[in-house]
Formats: C-alpha cells, sequence, structure tokens
C-alpha cells in the first residue's frame, strides 16, 4: 500500500487507534483527558458535544467516568460509523464543525475539542458555530462552557511544516497570543489558558516508541511505506516540540 493516506483519514485514525490502544487520536490519550477535565466535577446528567470526536474513544471515556452524556461530532462518516458500533452508549453525528447548529439538536452544557480546532479550515467560523449550538449566560444558569486541548505553534511551525500525504500536517495549530481575543469575538469569554509542553514532548517520545514497536502491525495496515511515513510525521512532530516550535495547551472558556 502505498503511503499516500493522510494521519486525519479513517486509515491514518486506525492505526494510532492501534498503536495508543484505544480510540484516541490526540496526544496523552487518557492522561490528557484527565488533565483537561481536572476541576471539571463529574454530573452524569451533563451533555457534552465532544467535537472533532474520531473513532469516539474520548466520547466514551467521559460517558463512562461519569463526566456527562455525550453527543460526538466528526466529518468523517467511516470514523463515524466505527464510533457508532463500538460505543452504542453515546450519540454520534456526522457533520462540519461550521454546520453544528444545523444538526445538535441539544444545547450542551460542556463542549470539549481534543486535537481537533488545528485542523478545522475555518477556525473562528467554528467557534461561531459552537457558540451558536451553545447556551448563553444568564442570570439563573452560566453559560456552556469549552475545554480546548491542542497543538499550539510555539515558534514558527507553520512557516516550515511537516507535510502529510501533500498538505501540512498540524494544518493549523494555533498561537496562543491573540487566542482570547478570537474565542471573543465568536461569543466567548476565555477563563483560563495552561501551557503544558514538557508534557507534550513526554507523550509524544512515549508514541514514537509506541510505533517502533508496533511497526509490523502496522506494515501489514499499511505497507512498509506507510510505516515510514507514519514514523516520520511524528518523529518529526517530536522533534519539533523538543527545538520549541511547537507544544501544547489546555484553553477554558464560557459562552457569554
Amino acid at each position: 500500500m502505498a503511503s499516500a493516506f493522510a494521519m486525519n483519514s479513517f486509515l491514518g485514525q486506525r492505526i494510532l487507534a492501534l498503536v495508543r490502544d484505544g480510540d484516541y487520536a490526540h496526544a496523552g490519550e487518557e492522561e490528557a483527558i484527565e488533565l483537561a477535565m481536572a476541576g471539571i466535577g463529574k454530573d452524569a446528567g451533563r451533555l457534552i458535544l465532544d467535537t472533532g470526536c474520531g473513532r469516539g474513544g474520548t466520547a466514551e471515556y467521559l460517558r463512562r467516568h461519569g463526566w456527562g452524556r455525550v453527543v460526538g461530532l466528526d466529518i468523517q462518516a467511516e470514523s463515524i460509523a466505527a464510533a457508532r458500533q463500538r460505543y452504542p452508549e453515546c450519540r454520534f453525528l456526522v457533520c462540519d464543525v461550521v454546520d453544528a447548529d444545523r444538526s445538535v439538536d441539544e444545547m450542551p452544557d460542556l463542549i470539549c475539542l481534543f486535537n481537533a480546532y488545528y485542523c478545522f479550515p475555518d477556525q473562528d467560523g467554528a467557534l461561531r458555530a459552537l457558540a451558536r449550538v451553545a447556551r448563553a449566560a444568564g442570570a439563573a444558569r452560566p453559560g456552556t462552557r469549552l475545554v480546548l486541548f491542542d497543538h499550539v505553534d510555539r515558534d514558527g511551525y507553520q512557516d516550515a511544516p511537516l507535510m502529510d500525504a501533500g498538505e501540512p500536517f498540524l494544518r493549523n495549530p494555533p498561537r496562543l497570543a491573540g487566542l482570547p481575543e478570537r474565542l471573543d469575538a465568536a461569543g466567548w469569554r476565555a477563563t483560563g489558558m495552561r501551557e503544558i509542553h514538557d508534557r507534550y514532548i513526554g507523550w509524544y517520545e512515549t508514541l514514537v516508541g509506541k510505533i517502533e514497536q508496533s511497526r509490523d502491525r502496522i506494515t501489514e495496515i499499511a505497507g512498509r511505506e506507510g510505516y515510514d511515513h507514519v514514523h516520520a510525521l511524528y518523529r518529526g512532530l517530536l522533534d519539533a516540540a523538543l527545538a520549541g516550535r511547537l507544544g501544547a495547551a489546555i484553553v477554558t472558556a464560557e459562552r457569554v
């Protein structure tokens, strides 16, 4: 098999699920979920919208560990089909995030984005669409909360990005400078910003090791060129993180 697949494709997500031993496409897997959700109490009645949910692993983790009932949203139909089959206690929708208000028929209490925001072609449009889905703050109840965990461009990554199937790998990791203003313009108020670059490096060191340990299994699925493609991309991300060009952050906000 040629290496022309992109890591955001169904095949790419399948390989990541194999390597990570779970349906996660974000760095840090379950540790990252716990870190991002720290300080958010568990409430089985809470409605969570997992935006860019991929194969559904994060949605199921949130549900199973008591943070709430979960609706997952992703543009990729194959990933949603896999999520529906594996995690029937969550609800999953095929939808472009900028059209979220046309498909989501319940008002979420919490919106999560785990390594999803960076790949949205229209990031500001995505924030506006999610604001339309969300509950505005009022006298009786606070507004919908947003948790955004993502790659961040620390020092010019976008100027010389890694390439994945002819496209930049990590299409548009946000820069933290100016992000509160972008949230504000879309109807959100930033409430927190935590940089976690050291953890990010550790997670990618672990991931590269897992990819190397899974070489034979990846080759069975994607061929030798496919394995080399995957390894080069994630080794490249680790190198970019070690050089201070890439990192990660957890950003929280509330609908106003």
